[in-house]
């Protein structure tokens, strides 16, 4: 899965980008969906040359004016736009390195106290770190539960778990990407999507998009084999000391009956 990320993601921007309709149609006939590269290039103000260099990872690091040109060729939104941000930038060898890692404290405290549903902690690979009793509910008809991109595309359950899995699978790796960033290709990220890849056909479209997607309505609607039907709306938190850790938050919404509180105290995803 490591290679040409920078190129990668402005060819995928490129494909599904649409023309104005100023632009010079004499440059567009031809079959392949999207603007051409002389087209991105135009919109820019950068030459095709430097365009095709850029997609084809000869030119690795463009300066940040060049960014901001493609962010506005492209009509990029924000989400996307920190993403091509953080595709150009160098790295150095030890951002590469894996970190193991447990739950922020501070998440820990707020997941341990929120009373409302499922809450559970996740990192940039969606490895789940913490969980409450809520979430090992929900989850017990699982048998993939260690991270969440597992569990959407190699668990057989799960497309009759979330009434709208397409959406729901959609947004996560949508948000993966954007959260990693150039950690792709780390050993540890690397090989999560090789197996995600060879082992979910549905997976390999959905990140070969390179859609960076950030729900603007955060809403689940779930299918539990004991409960019944649960609708939830969620949040995301993170704290400044660790901004790739998530604290996911679930609240049952009106018409859903409340999932039941326990004593059983939460644990950490190592048990």
């Amino acid at each position: 899965m490591t290679g040409n990320g920078l190129g990668d993601f402005l060819r995928a921007r490129r494909e599904s980008a649409s023309p104005s309709a100023g632009e010079d149609h004499s440059l567009r006939r031809r079959r392949t969906p999207g603007l051409r590269r002389e087209e991105v290039a135009i919109r820019a103000g950068i030459s095709a040359d430097y365009y095709a260099r850029l997609e084809q990872g000869r030119e690795r690091h463009p300066s940040a004016q060049v960014l901001a040109a493609l962010v506005r060729a492209l009509t990029l939104n924000a989400e996307e736009a920190t993403y091509l941000d953080e595709t150009a930038r160098p790295r150095t060898g030890l951002e590469n390195q894996d970190r193991q890692e447990g739950p922020e404290e501070y998440l820990l405290l707020v997941m341990n106290a929120w009373p409302f549903g499922p809450a559970y902690i996740i990192n940039e690979r969606s490895d789940i770190l913490a969980q409450n009793h809520f979430t090992q509910v929900l989850f017990d008809q699982f048998e993939v539960t260690d991270n969440v991109l597992r569990m959407l595309f190699l668990d057989p359950a799960a497309r009759t778990s979330w009434v709208d899995w397409e959406t729901y699978a959609r947004a996560i790796v949508g948000g993966v990407r954007a959260t990693i960033g150039l950690d792709v290709d780390r050993p540890a990220m690397a090989g999560l999507l090789d197996e995600l890849t060879s082992g979910s056909d549905d997976f390999a479209r959905m990140w070969s998009s390179q859609h960076i997607d950030t729900p603007r309505v955060k809403h689940k609607s779930f299918r539990h084999r004991d409960l019944g039907h649960l609708e939830f709306d969620y949040e995301l938190i993170s704290v400044m000391s660790n901004p790739r850790q998530r604290l996911l938050l679930h609240r049952t919404t009106s018409g859903t009956p409340p999932m039941q509180p326990t004593i059983n105290p939460p644990r950490s995803a190592d048990g």
